[in-house]
Order: C-alpha cells, then structure tokens, then sequence
C-alpha cells in the first residue's frame, strides 16, 4: 500500500469535487460557544468556573465567536485576516452580545411557557436542567441572530449541533416568536423558511415542511422561495402532525391533531383531526 499516493489522490480529488475550504468553524469551539452562551444567560446555574467571573466569561464567549465568525464569513482564522475582516467579525460577535439581554428574556418566557403548559413540570429548575426543547431553542436562538447579522455557516453549524443532542432539528434561518413550549421534542423539524408566532406548543414528531421544490427554467431549484408553511399564535401542534407548504397558514388558536397531514391553511379556532376506528377486543368479548 502506498499511503501517500493514495493521500495525494484524495486530496486532489476532494479540492476538485468541493472547491475546497481550509479554514471553517471549529466543532469544538460550537460547543463551547453554546456552554458559555448558557453559563451567560443562567450563571446561576450553569456558572463557568474556568473562565473566572461572569462578565469574563461574557468576555471569552466574545473572543471565540470572533474567531469562528471570521472562519465562517472568511475561511481563514482571526489572526491571518486583514485589519478590515478582523473588525467585522469582533463587531458582529459585539452585536450577538449586546444581544444576550434579549435573548435571556425570551428563555424565561419559553421556560415559563413550558411550565405553565405541562402539568409534569414541577418548576422552573426542571425544565431548565432537563427539557431538551428548551435547550434547543436557546441554541436556535442563539443562532438565529448570527443569521440577522449575515454570518454563514455558523448557524447552521451550531443548530445541527442541538440536533445531534435533543433530536430537535430548528433551520436557524426559520423564524419562531415568543413564548414557546416544545415538549418532549424527539423527531421535531422546523423548516429554514417556517414562520411560527407567540404562545405556540409544539409536541415530538411535528414537522413544519416543505410540500414541494420550485425549479426554475433550467430545472434549478430555487432557494430563496418561502418553502415552508406558517403558524400563528396560540396554535397547538400535537404529537406526529405535518404541515406543508409555503402558502399553508396555521390559524391562531387552532388546534392540529396527531398524526395529521395539513397541506392547505385552515382558518383561526379551527380544530384539525385525524379520524379512524379504534377496535377493542377483551379477552371477555371472545
């Protein structure tokens, strides 16, 4: 075996298929990001020890989201990057955390949701160090607004992440109001283009889908088309229900049953179910 003819042919072959990206978003640093953004907004919870105090740790998840915003917006680290592309991505990091205010606000009112909203909930402790939905949405959240401020990539990297750990898939690019309640969450997916509003309770297996791909003249699939549906306020997506389609609107205060396949909108207070026969046979029936 020639290890480094066969090495050379890899790496030939990987440059030519994927044009190749020498410097991207670090795994480990996603996760660390995710950890000290947590410890940021809940210090008494999850105190970041190794970073001294609370406002030094504030201080080092600055430093590494600079870095890893600058490998995702210019494919090469912090240090190598040119005066200009190093203050971009400092600024950016700036903004995400002059955000944090924002985003603590919108955890306590998730979690508050949650609580009010699942009678196995016996308090805040609880559904902050154990429900998978609340960690999931403060990772999309979090990375949500690295998308309003333009940063590739990253995003992405760090919602795939939660998805890995919670089996909660939410695209950062969709957009999803206040005060939400995800429960249980295994199976859960969010499209990038969902639009989703206040006060909605989201149960295991939902899927806020696409219905079908728009091509252009050339067969191209078009990207920037809202693909998936949108669901307003105080709807309640029970357990394995779908919804498809861009133009599929979700009436406030409805509610969609499980196991349903919704591909057209239904108006507000509607109730949305899927029916079939249930047959019970006890041993005394035969």
């Amino acid at each position: 075996m020639d290890s480094q003819q066969i090495a050379a042919h890899l790496m030939q072959n990987s440059c030519r298929m994927f044009k190749g990206r020498t410097c991207h978003p670090e795994p480990e640093a996603i996760r660390k990001i995710v950890l000290l953004e947590r410890s940021a907004l809940l210090p008494n919870y999850f105190a970041a020890q190794a970073e001294g105090t609370h406002a030094e740790a504030i201080d080092h998840l600055h430093q590494v989201l600079s870095e890893q915003i600058h490998r995702a917006t210019y494919q090469t680290c912090l240090k190598t990057g040119t005066d200009e592309s190093r203050g971009v991505a400092r600024e950016k990091a700036t903004a995400f955390v002059e955000r944090l205010p924002l985003l603590q606000d919108m955890l306590y009112e998730d979690v508050m949701e949650t609580l009010q909203g699942d009678p196995a909930a016996t308090g805040p402790d609880e559904v902050i160090l154990t429900y998978p939905g609340i960690f999931a949405l403060g990772v999309y959240r979090a990375a949500h607004v690295l998308v309003e401020l333009d940063v590739p990539l990253l995003p992405r990297m760090m919602t795939e992440y939660a998805h890995r750990l919670t089996g909660v898939d939410l695209h950062p690019g969709a957009t999803i109001g206040r005060s939400i309640m995800i429960d249980h969450g295994t199976g859960i997916v969010v499209g990038e283009t969902a639009v989703v509003g206040n006060h909605v309770k989201i149960y295991q297996g939902v899927t806020l889908g696409a219905l079908y791909f728009p091509k252009d003249e050339q067969g191209m699939m078009l990207r920037e088309v809202k693909r998936h549906p949108t669901v307003e306020d105080y709807v309640i997506l029970y357990s394995n229900s779908t919804v498809l389609g861009g133009e599929t609107l979700i009436g406030h205060h409805s509610v969609i049953g499980s196991n349903t396949w919704v591909t057209r909108s239904v108006p507000p207070y509607s109730k949305v179910t899927y029916e079939t026969e249930s047959v019970v046979r006890t041993k005394e029936a035969h």
